[in-house]
């Protein structure tokens, strides 16, 4: 039976563990640093006992016991741990990076592997907690089939990317573009309009503007008209800056807004489109290209 192996046990690599135990999958093992560290000490074990996962007192350890080793740290370690235990690795293992970081950073993780390692680059597309094992992922790299073979087999939900590694990274990281600045994008909204008692009004109005059935035929028309309509838009968030200034608010998104849509304009799109919106966004991006 194939065997994992989570290098870092937080809440992520917790509960993959405990779906797959529910899936009948029983080969986890896992090494944190502070397993053995109160206050920590007291979680890890409890979660390990949760999930049936053999816990290790060392990351030496860990490898010698696992056929896929999967690194669960954070962005920051991700070099230094994969620079640690890459002279540990064997061939026939796959190494996997289910870190939040980016393109250059996962690459940097490949370059430490040894010969006949397949390295894996898995970017988390979801929220873990509540789909655990389930969460969408996108692997790529030269591993990624292998690795969605294994996974997919019990129960996850991993799509391997047909690229190089970095390709995975960068889909999470260009997502988050939009998925964190539109939570900020409405939280700078609603405090604008608590300023007039209407936060409430606002958020209704933006949610009958934007509800859709076809996210991506909403998403290439707002683009396509905005690049168009970028010059009276820019003006218009002058004054919606020059609003949050009055009333003494945080303006980051807004002037950002604006700042983007100052660059459309300076990329003169509206007269490469003859001022009427292209039919697909896909079209912008060749005449920025262009």
């Amino acid at each position: 039976m194939t065997t994992i192996g989570f290098l870092g046990f937080g809440e992520a690599s917790f509960n993959i563990a405990d779906g797959l135990r529910e899936e009948g999958f029983a080969g986890v093992h896992a090494y944190d640093a502070a397993w053995q560290t109160p206050p920590a000490q007291a979680m890890i074990a409890e979660r390990a006992a949760q999930a049936q996962v053999a816990l290790h007192p060392s990351a030496e350890a860990l490898i010698r016991a696992v056929d896929i080793v999967i690194c669960s740290i954070s962005a920051s370690a991700a070099v230094p741990v994969a620079r640690q235990v890459a002279p540990l690795l064997r061939v026939g293992q796959i190494y996997v990076d289910l870190n939040s970081a980016g393109p250059d950073t996962k690459r940097a993780v490949e370059a430490l592997m040894p010969e006949g390692i397949p390295f894996v680059d898995v970017a988390i597309m979801g929220t873990v907690p509540g789909l655990r094992h389930k969460v969408p992922m996108l692997a790529s790299g030269p591993g990624a089939a292998a690795f969605a073979a294994f996974g997919n087999a019990h129960g996850m939900g991993i799509t391997a990317l047909d690229g190089p590694t970095g390709m995975a990274s960068a889909s999470k990281m260009f997502r988050s573009i939009f998925m964190k600045g539109y939570v900020m994008l409405l939280l700078e909204t609603v405090i604008a309009g608590r300023a007039f008692g209407i936060e409430e009004d606002v958020l209704a109005s933006i949610g009958q503007s934007i509800r859709t059935d076809d996210f991506r035929k909403t998403a290439s028309d707002l683009m396509c008209r905005a690049v168009i309509h970028a010059e009276r838009r820019e003006h218009e968030m002058d004054e919606v800056v020059a609003t949050l200034n009055s009333l003494g608010l945080d303006a980051t998104m807004s002037v950002a807004g604006r700042d983007k849509l100052a660059w459309c304009k300076d990329r003169g799109l509206r007269d490469h489109f003859g001022g009427k919106p292209p039919a697909d966004f896909q079209d912008i991006l060749a005449a920025l290209s262009a």
